[in-house]
């Protein structure tokens, strides 16, 4: 019995950086590129809004550039909105917008497309950490509530950031905002590594690696890596630890380089080789303050990689035994957390237990993804086909009302 053809569906993404070269969008690029891979398999056509020097199509995946390059994310936005107005963006036929952020959802509001927004973690308490309360409340005001009452689905990575949203935008129908977990491409983790990390970093063979990965902004909080690390080296423990991402603690990273002959920095690199760096890691360390849902715990639990990870987005929900810990931002009890981790034997690689393995599959995300997608679509081709013939009628009845006088 053959299964009957789905028709796909068009979905705009708007995206702050390319779809290939070095990791410089974090977890979104992650999520972008893996949604990307497996578009025409769960049936969307993308057109991806992104950064870069020349428009392409590929599969499903029709790339335009909004810029060549891009210095910030408020840059981005603001050519976005332009892009749309300016440059006559043809809207493919019954198009969903899957927005990776309110103010994404903001510059494309013109276009008058149903809109998705995938919460990742709550913006405003990101900016708290990075630019202030000034600019947490002035999203919170402005920006953040028409997102959320324009937004058809809210979906939410963790039930943290749902919890956030349903609490603060109460009146909307609570059947808008909908938990998800995001998952990762279990794929890319297979035969590891595949090139020669510890040559291409100049890391000794039997040096332990303690892995740090993520853009060095302040939530992310590589100080207490740092200092974590210094009470490891006090302790006598022979190490490396590499910091791979770089960012605004860059320079503040850099000056302490020579001071510390255990540590690497590396500020930009492929995906690729972060998970070949995974594949002959000892432990990843998660120091942030605030995230919603840090997709490098996913890589390395699909690595299986032992995680040392403050309290943030799933870590409680995975973190347990073989596979790591939630520990206090403190910087002893961090290191004593890592030291653990070294001493223990390491998880054999492919031994992901089944649970997790179905929990973090980006196959799986991806179906949920495009189930929602096309329920907007559907409800929004209702909507446009009640809406004139209400009008329509409302029409005929001041003509019957006419009539009658």
């Amino acid at each position: 019995m053959t299964r009957p053809s789905v028709r796909p569906q068009s979905v705009i993404v708007p995206f702050s950086a390319s779809l290939d070269g070095p990791d410089v969008g974090g977890g979104v690029q992650t999520f972008v590129r893996m949604l990307c891979a497996v578009s025409s398999e769960v049936g969307l056509e993308l057109t991806v809004l992104g950064v870069g020097p020349h428009e392409s199509h590929e599969s499903s995946v029709h790339f335009s550039p909004v810029l060549a390059s891009v210095r910030s994310e408020s840059e981005y936005v603001r050519a976005l909105k332009k892009f749309v107005r300016t440059r006559g963006f043809q809207v493919p036929e019954e198009s969903v917008i899957l927005a990776n952020a309110e103010h994404y959802s903001w510059a494309l509001r013109n276009l008058h497309v149903p809109t998705v927004l995938l919460a990742h973690g709550v913006v405003s308490e990101t900016l708290r950490i990075r630019r202030g309360r000034l600019s947490a409340f002035l999203f919170r005001a402005f920006i953040e509530p028409r997102a959320i009452r324009n937004a058809r689905r809210v979906i939410c990575v963790t039930d943290r950031v749902r919890e956030y949203y349903t609490h603060r935008y109460d009146r909307e129908p609570a059947e808008k905002f909908v938990s998800m977990s995001i998952g990762v491409e279990l794929g890319a983790f297979e035969h590891r590594p595949r090139g020669s990390p510890r040559k291409d970093f100049a890391i000794d063979e039997d040096s332990s690696i303690v892995l740090f990965v993520g853009r060095l902004s302040p939530e992310k909080n590589v100080s207490l890596f740092l200092a974590a690390g210094d009470h490891l080296a006090s302790s006598g423990q022979k190490f490396n630890a590499v910091v791979v991402g770089e960012g605004p603690e860059g320079d503040r990273l850099a000056a302490t380089l020579s001071k510390r002959p255990w540590l690497r920095w590396v500020p930009r690199t492929s995906h690729d080789q972060v998970l070949d760096l995974m594949a002959v890691a000892n432990v990843l360390a998660i120091t942030s303050t605030y995230e919603g849902l840090p997709i490098v715990l996913l890589e390395a639990l699909g690595s299986g990689l032992p995680v040392v990870s403050t309290d943030v987005g799933r870590a409680r929900h995975f973190l347990r035994g073989a596979t790591g810990v939630v520990v206090e931002p403190d910087p002893a009890a961090f290191a004593r957390a890592l030291r653990e981790a070294l001493l223990a034997r390491r998880t054999k690689r492919g031994s992901i237990d089944p649970a997790i393995r179905t929990a973090i599959d980006f196959r799986t995300t991806a179906r949920s993804i495009a189930t929602i997608l096309r329920q907007v679509r559907d409800e929004a081709s209702v909507r446009r086909a009640v809406i004139p013939h209400a009008r329509q009628r409302s029409w005929d009845d001041k003509l019957g009302e006419v009539r009658m006088k």
